[in-house]
């Protein structure tokens, strides 16, 4: 039978050939369609094929006729048979056969058995479950080995089978590799499976098998593999959303670094870390569709301010102060007080100078206009007497007070004279 797209690294043969050509996700349904196209009219050759086919797979000693027999089985899945009633007993009859393969030592034998597997899981859909069942554990095994393309292969079989078929009697399988396992790579690799489920699967088989998968997200967020950590905690907020409580319920018996660490791993997903505020500028729409916008803060204008209009930005306001003096014989005009009020400035300034030139004395408060000694009182009534009654100004008087002694009595009761320095801007008494 002619191929219908040529083997290249079959041709060559060997590791080489097989290393140049990993699987990934986004080759694999192209390497899926290298196969030998098969033509059966019946189903007694679909049955006679199959025995066939595993016959070879099990008993060939010669490799390339194990490749050829696995390539002619990927053919199978696109030649129209599935609609015999054979054609699932048939096939799930080949799972000793393609277990062999899959744990066979030659790479690109490994490498076309986990091809052929992705196809019947592909095209077979959730009635490949019971051969899926059983290619598990072969296939978990070849995630141990250090060859890059038996695990690569494996792993990328191990995704394509989870993705397509859903089978409540996997998850058992994949949750006992987490709990148990000493391999950090089968834990890992599994965990990731654990999450691609809760992706992709139906609830209501998620639910059959609860309890296993809770025990198994618990014991990733505290396995000692920094990525089996990172992925059982991504799975851990899409268990949050179809079960909520028991996941409110699995949260509180973290401790605090690790439920730090769920907060962020769901910050990250939703790729909001920074504030609203820090990150839109003023005025623009929180969200699309919120009509929710950030407060503009009030214009405040040079001239007198309106503190009717700042709101919560005016914490404390003042009176802005004029840097000009106000000529004499002038009234300056009126200032609006913080508390609202209307004072004049020339009142302003005489209720200031009125408290600032009074001073306490002995316990009594005395203003500029006080006598302050006996001497200073006697002689300004000898002034005032000699003068025609006519009083002298007080800058006069100041002068003529800043020699007069002043009498004291200290509390033994003797006599203290003391001499008076008089400040003609502010009083004060200097013994």
């Amino acid at each position: 039978m002619p191929l219908k797209k040529s083997a290249s690294a079959h041709k060559r043969g060997g590791l080489a050939g097989a290393d140049s050509e990993l699987l990934s996700e986004e080759n694999l349904d192209e390497k899926i369609q290298e196969y030998i196209p098969v033509e059966i009219d019946s189903a007694r050759g679909l049955v006679d094929f199959c025995n066939n086919i595993g016959n070879v797979l099990e008993n060939s000693d010669d490799w390339e006729k194990r490749i050829k027999a696995l390539k002619e089985l990927r053919g199978l899945m696109f030649s129209g048979v599935d609609h015999f009633k054979e054609f699932k007993q048939s096939v799930n009859g080949l799972s000793r056969a393609l277990e062999k393969c899959v744990k066979d030592l030659r790479s690109q034998v490994v490498r076309e058995a986990c091809l052929t597997v992705s196809a019947m899981s592909t095209e077979m859909k959730n009635s490949f479950g019971p051969l899926a069942e059983k290619l598990l554990h072969p296939l978990f095994s070849q995630l141990l080995i250090n060859v890059k393309v038996m695990n690569v292969s494996a792993h990328i079989c191990c995704r394509r089978i989870v993705s397509c078929t859903q089978y409540a009697k996997m998850i058992p399988i994949i949750c006992d590799s987490v709990l148990k396992s000493k391999s950090a790579m089968c834990r890992r690799r599994c965990a990731e499976y654990i999450e691609l489920i809760f992706q992709v699967w139906d609830v209501a088989l998620i639910n059959k098998n609860l309890t296993i998968l809770e025990s198994s997200i618990k014991s990733g967020i505290n396995d000692a593999d920094s990525e089996t950590r990172t992925f059982s905690r991504q799975t851990f907020w899409l268990y949050h959303e179809y079960f909520t409580k028991n996941a409110e319920n699995m949260m509180k018996t973290f401790d605090t670094s690790k439920q730090k660490m769920l907060r962020e791993t769901k910050l990250g997903k939703s790729g909001s870390v920074s504030s609203t505020a820090s990150t839109l500028k003023r005025g623009t729409k929180l969200a699309p569709g919120s009509s929710a916008t950030l407060p503009k803060p009030p214009t405040i204008s040079k001239s007198t301010p309106d503190l009717s209009q700042l709101g919560k930005y005016a914490t404390s306001a003042r009176t802005p102060r004029s840097t000009t003096k106000p000529r004499t014989g002038t009234t300056k005009s009126n200032v609006s007080s913080p508390t609202g009020d209307k004072m004049s400035t020339s009142d302003d300034r005489k209720q200031r100078r009125a408290r600032s030139q009074t001073q306490r004395v002995g316990g009594v408060i005395k203003s500029k206009s006080t006598v302050l000694s006996p001497a200073s009182s006697h002689r300004r009534g000898s002034h005032s007497s000699a003068g025609g009654g006519v009083k002298k100004s007080k800058s006069t008087v100041m002068r003529e007070d800043r020699s007069s002694p002043v009498v004291r009595q200290n509390p033994r009761g003797r006599t203290v004279r003391s001499q008076t320095s008089i400040n003609v801007d502010d009083v004060s008494l200097r013994p």
